[in-house]
């Protein structure tokens, strides 16, 4: 491997790791959860500067969820996730499709 790559990749590394922390961090503190980070894929940076995550609920494979993360503003976005993480979401008081302003 070049060195460009092996730098590349340190940098792919570095986005990736940032956005899981960003995500779970965002989960842990908005829905009391907590989560592991199952897949990841950085889209090309035509596209947007972003990560795609999947995840799920530590112990609870069916409680599964994908979110983006935006790795220039650490903003997350594109939050879906499976019925019975919404009934879990909903369980511990929250409403997951409501939007505050």
């Amino acid at each position: 491997m070049d060195k460009n790559n092996a730098t590349k990749n340190d940098e792919n590394e570095e986005i990736i790791s940032q956005a899981k922390t960003t995500a779970i961090k965002h989960l842990k503190d908005k829905y009391e959860l907590d989560v592991e980070i199952t897949e990841e894929k950085i889209l090309p940076a035509y596209i947007a500067d972003e990560v795609r995550l999947k995840g799920n609920v530590i112990g609870s494979k069916d409680q599964y969820f994908n979110i983006t993360v935006n790795y220039k503003t650490n903003k997350t976005s594109n939050f879906a996730m499976s019925p019975d993480l919404v009934k879990a979401i909903r369980d511990k008081g929250y409403e997951p499709f409501i939007k505050k302003k």
